[in-house]
């Protein structure tokens, strides 16, 4: 039997090749800034640099004077990812145990990995910096990036014809789709005219709600740059969703942002009732929204605080007739009869339609 030889030396060339290239990827100094370009989101750029999305809030606090909305980061400006010397960050250590109370196992005892007691110290400065900053009730992004229902009455649309390149219009009849910044063709509906300046809504429609309409989901933003004969060219400012040709677009809503104070409570008990959402999910979790049937005419206003309660009704089975917080949530969109409440805090994420709703703080008007 022919015997087999092992190239040791080889192998130990390997080893310390594979070593040292671990070595020198651990010991690269982390970046210090970024420059954004098309596409960034905070989002990605927690993951990239921070190793965690979640950490987001991290590097919004410490580029409060570039990023007015986290929502919003535009390509050119330039984020600091990490603290200098003139940023106070969260303390790391848990907040001693009151005298008289058991203390806690001490961390000598229960040893936690450098990697843990890193993230923790991490998660803790980003939450805590997020939490810190000057308090602004409702935020564009929120209020733009919200779906709503049409109420069986909508404006004329117009049309998304696509992106266009070359910048002239031209033959724009396939389903492409548009990213941020991509200049676009659209045309108006018969009788209406856009002005350089105006900002459109482009959307889809989803399934409604009996006697509500059909939801209007929000893809972007688009900003009038200029016009062609009857046709006119936009850039894209804001992505909510995949802009494709052929979407309609409408004049967006002006964004009101109310005052910088935090709502109040109310005993006015004005309630009604959840529709439903734009998701057909069982179970909701904090940033998703609900359609409630509550608007203008009720007096509902943004801004207003609901509580949804799994509350005896008409359209409660007597199984599920337990009077229980569900959720609270904001007032981000208000329609004449119905309003788009986005969620806050879940205590019992199965929230299906019926579920009440009831207002308990508004803004100060």
């Amino acid at each position: 039997m022919p015997r087999m030889t092992i190239c040791r030396s080889s192998l130990s060339t390997f080893a310390l090749l594979a070593a040292v290239t671990t070595a020198a990827g651990a010991q690269a100094p982390r970046a210090e800034s970024h420059t954004v370009k098309t596409g960034d989101t905070l989002w990605d750029l927690a993951r990239r640099y921070l190793g965690d999305p979640f950490l987001w809030p991290q590097i919004y606090r410490l580029n409060t004077g570039v990023v007015e909305d986290p929502h919003w980061i535009y390509p050119g400006e330039v984020l600091q990812l990490a603290a200098g010397e003139g940023v106070q960050s969260v303390p790391s250590e848990d907040t001693p145990a009151p005298q008289g109370q058991d203390e806690a196992p001490r961390e000598a005892e229960y040893p936690m990995p450098e990697f843990a007691r890193q993230k923790r110290s991490e998660s803790a400065e980003g939450l805590g910096g997020y939490l810190n900053q000057e308090y602004r009730p409702l935020r564009p992004g929120e209020f733009y990036s919200s779906g709503f229902l049409t109420e069986n009455h909508m404006p004329p649309p117009g049309l998304l014809l696509g992106p266009v390149t070359p910048p002239q219009i031209r033959n724009l009849s396939e389903r492409t789709m548009a990213t941020l910044f991509t200049e676009v063709g659209l045309r108006a509906p018969e009788g209406v005219s856009y002005a350089k300046g105006d900002t459109l809504m482009a959307y889809e429609l989803e399934l409604g709600f009996p006697g509500y309409g059909e939801i209007v989901v929000p893809t972007g933003l688009i900003r009038i740059t200029g016009q062609s004969g009857h046709q006119y060219l936009g850039e894209v400012v804001a992505l909510y969703g995949a802009i494709r040709s052929g979407q309609p677009v409408i004049p967006a809503e002006k964004f009101q942002p109310g005052p910088a104070t935090r709502a109040v409570a109310t005993t006015d008990n004005l309630s009604g009732w959840v529709l439903g959402g734009r998701e057909i999910r069982e179970l909701k979790h904090p940033q998703q929204r609900l359609l409630i049937d509550l608007g203008r005419e009720a007096g509902v206003a943004p801004g207003d605080i609901f509580e949804i309660r799994r509350t005896p009704g008409p359209r409660i089975n007597a199984a599920d007739a337990i009077d229980e917080l569900m959720a609270t949530g904001q007032v981000v969109r208000v329609g004449q009869r119905s309003s788009t409440v986005l969620l806050l805090r879940i205590v019992s994420p199965d929230i299906p339609p019926g579920m009440k709703a009831r207002r308990i703080a508004r803004l100060p008007s």
